[in-house]
């Protein structure tokens, strides 16, 4: 008998399975102790869940709403099926998601089929299960894209060669192995050692910090740096404070001043950089929520431009 049940990611800044609605009566989620298992979380918050009996209802839908709703930050949760099938569906704040079969050769013995194409198409195989696997393979390449997007609005950047690998690839021997593979190739970091504080590694921004709902996120946010005409900017703003903010500055000479404040005039920073590439990473760094982004540059500290004008 293999093992059933749920994995969670997400980041948070208090330990996961204390979110107030994991505990919500309403959701009927009782003894909660008795039957979670808390993985060694992953810098900058990451954490997950092990839920050996599931979440109640059924309604990753609903789960995924409002776990997005009470980190502010993109969700992950894999269902697993006596180690066989595992269905992974993930969300971000700015709506975007998808979903996978993992193992998708194993998924079409439990007859799941993935979108048949047009139906004047030949079909792939003679028989239902090859036919099966061959539409949900057909699925793969376009589905590690939006994943690896959503990887981006966590501040990651995907290996999409590696997605592609895990999401086409046998468990050997359960699948919940994949989902830590998946996880990996999403570019989040290791798991860190036991005992290890993820706050010292990658501590995040502050409590709270989320970006405003008119900020970009994830591709939409990578476009928007690579498209900014010479002379033009973008400001990114922390729905939690409006002293918590980063901006770029596409300089007339092609360069990019990129700064950020940390919840008072007096910390502002500034550096610039001939990279785009550089600049995406830190944006979604900062849009994540985490500050281990602020480790690729060296900072000039500007805040006296600010805190002398306000005593002048």
């Amino acid at each position: 008998m293999g093992y059933t049940g749920d994995f969670v990611l997400a980041r948070c800044d208090t330990p996961l399975e204390r979110l107030p609605v994991l505990g919500d009566p309403a959701r009927c989620i009782e003894e909660l102790d008795e039957y979670l298992n808390v993985c060694r979380p992953r810098p900058g918050g990451r954490q997950t869940l092990q839920l050996g009996r599931g979440l109640p209802d059924n309604d990753d839908d609903r789960w995924l709403d409002a776990l997005v709703a009470a980190t502010g930050s993109p969700v992950l949760i894999a269902s697993v099926f006596d180690s066989d099938v595992c269905l992974v569906r993930g969300r971000t704040p700015s709506g975007a998601e998808w979903s996978a079969f993992l193992d998708p050769e194993m998924a079409a013995d439990y007859e799941i089929a993935g979108s048949p194409p047009p139906a004047d198409d030949p079909p792939p195989g003679e028989g239902e299960k090859e036919r099966n696997v061959c539409w949900m393979l057909a699925e793969v390449p376009g589905t590690a894209q939006e994943v690896a997007d959503w990887a981006a609005e966590a501040g990651f950047t995907a290996d999409r060669e590696a997605l592609r690998e895990v999401l086409a690839q046998r468990a050997d021997p359960c699948v919940e192995d994949l989902v830590f593979q998946l996880f990996d190739a999403c570019g989040l970091p290791p798991a860190l050692p036991e005992g290890a504080d993820p706050v010292d590694i990658d501590p995040l921004a502050h409590p709270g910090h989320h970006p405003g709902d008119g900020s970009p996120r994830g591709s939409a946010l990578e476009k928007a740096v690579l498209n900014l005409p010479r002379d033009g900017n973008l400001v990114l703003e922390c729905a939690a404070d409006e002293q918590c903010y980063a901006q770029v500055w596409h300089r007339p000479d092609g360069t990019y001043q990129l700064e950020y404040r940390d919840r008072a005039p007096a910390e502002h920073y500034l550096t610039r950089t001939v990279s785009a590439e550089k600049v995406v990473a830190a944006l979604q760094g900062w849009t994540a929520g985490g500050a281990g982004w602020r480790d690729a540059f060296q900072w000039d500290s500007i805040g006296s431009w600010f805190t002398d004008s306000q005593g002048a």
